[in-house]
């Protein structure tokens, strides 16, 4: 009786975006975020200037490389959306050059960064498979669902290589007191026996 309002609350909390507005000129500004595989997102923006053209180009890795491009586009148009799905779990990376005529007067631009499908996917899927709106709500529901399991297994092979990580320092901080002991135990020895051919050696001993 109280799954359905509690289910629509959780898909309110589950709408996660993330906003930027600044100037694009024509130096790159490149951003990075971290993405689980096969968790829908759209980039919706909107080239606040008239008569402006914007370079888009989408990269995997935290540090933007040609051979790692997975898209370029060019948003020639003052609003729009890019679709993107993440294929492998990981860092992207994305920036934003200035093009065309007016590349040297800095464009205000803004982009907002939304996790799930956007509203044209539902809709194609209410004309294609006649959904109503329980069914539409309970495929929405299936898919944060699906996007909430991602985003938790994402995270636990994060907590892995975390605690890999963590293992390899305290194993490096476990031995180095130990070489260090037995640097210092060497030195000793040497510096004894070396005592010990001096005195010898000045008939002290």
């Amino acid at each position: 009786m109280y799954q359905l309002p509690f289910l629509a609350l959780l898909a309110v909390c589950l709408q996660l975006s993330h906003a930027f507005y600044f100037l694009v000129t024509e130096t790159p500004k490149c951003f990075s975020f971290e993405q689980p595989r096969d968790t829908p997102m759209f980039f919706n923006y909107e080239v606040v200037d008239d008569s402006r053209e914007v370079t888009f180009d989408l990269y995997y890795g935290s540090t933007p490389k040609t051979e790692l491009q997975i898209m370029h586009k060019i948003l020639s148009e003052k609003k729009g959306h890019i679709d993107f799905m993440a294929d492998t779990d990981g860092v992207y990376s994305y920036c934003l050059l200035q093009t065309g005529q007016y590349q040297s007067i800095p464009a205000r631009f803004s982009i907002t960064i939304n996790y799930g499908f956007d509203k044209e996917h539902y809709d194609k899927l209410i004309k294609d498979h006649n959904f109503d709106e329980v069914n539409l709500q309970v495929h929405k529901l299936n898919d944060l669902l699906t996007m909430t399991l991602n985003e938790a297994d994402f995270q636990k092979h994060k907590e892995v290589e975390y605690h890999d990580e963590t293992e390899k320092t305290n194993n490096a901080a476990l031995w180095w007191p130990v070489a260090q002991i037995a640097i210092l135990v060497l030195a000793g020895i040497y510096q004894v026996h070396l005592l010990k051919n001096f005195f010898k050696t000045v008939k002290l001993f």
